[in-house]
């Protein structure tokens, strides 16, 4: 058989008998229209959480524990581009249900240094955000700009935390804020001082910061809170 034949005949078989599209988190069991097999979604426990950092609102999809915890490392470290366009997508749909967030006007992905940029291959964050504005109409914007490298905030103190963002963003001339309700999008809440540092900076420029995540740990605690406005 020719090629062009096999070609032809390959393509009227996937016009007939298109393939199944897969799960976007394992990659082996056919997908639901939300883009996970059931399997995954069970396995992920999703609950959507509302809470105050601060005084901002974040809202979080998942805990970062378990098969939550695996897909985030996979998604990070192991170029899970996939993962990050489903969870984006669980993000938006969620997004679009939470009345708190009906007011917001831009989505804010949580920069990333060109060091880790250059090894990830993409922005985690960045992926989240575009694919919640594929199905919640919302813009994303780049104008929140990593200044530095950081270190890793896992295994750090509190207080290591806070000074290891301080002054690590800044916003790119140009882009005007006021009056505008900023999500800031990222993919794990832990102690919230990488949150508070952008949070804090768009509030700084005239802008109502909040936050969405795909997963959470223990947020800064009612003590923590209270002994740092101290």
């Amino acid at each position: 058989m020719n090629r062009t034949l096999s070609n032809w005949l390959q393509a009227l078989e996937h016009l007939l008998l298109p393939p199944v599209p897969l799960c976007g988190l394992c990659g082996e069991r056919a997908r639901l229209p939300v883009g996970a097999c059931k399997s995954c979604l069970d396995s992920l426990a999703i609950s959507w959480r509302k809470r105050e950092v601060q005084g901002y609102q974040c809202f979080s999809l998942f805990p970062y524990q378990g098969y939550g915890r695996d897909l985030v490392h996979r998604m990070k470290f192991q170029s899970g581009y996939e993962i990050a366009v489903t969870l984006g997508l669980f993000l938006g749909l969620a997004a679009r249900e939470e009345p708190a967030l009906a007011k917001v006007d831009i989505l804010v992905p949580m920069p990333l240094s060109p060091g880790r940029l250059e090894i990830r291959g993409f922005n985690q964050a960045a992926l989240l955000a575009d694919n919640i504005k594929g199905v919640w109409k919302r813009p994303v914007s780049s104008c929140v700009l990593r200044t530095r490298e950081t270190k890793s905030q896992s295994g750090l103190s509190l207080i290591e935390r806070k000074r290891n963002v301080q002054g690590a963003f800044a916003l790119l001339p140009g882009f005007d804020l006021r009056h505008r309700t900023c999500l800031i999008v990222d993919d794990v809440i832990t102690s919230g001082h990488t949150f508070l540092a952008i949070a804090k900076l768009i509030e700084d420029y005239g802008g109502k910061p909040m936050g969405i995540f795909a997963a959470r740990t223990e947020i800064l605690s009612r003590s923590d809170l209270h002994a740092e406005k101290l």
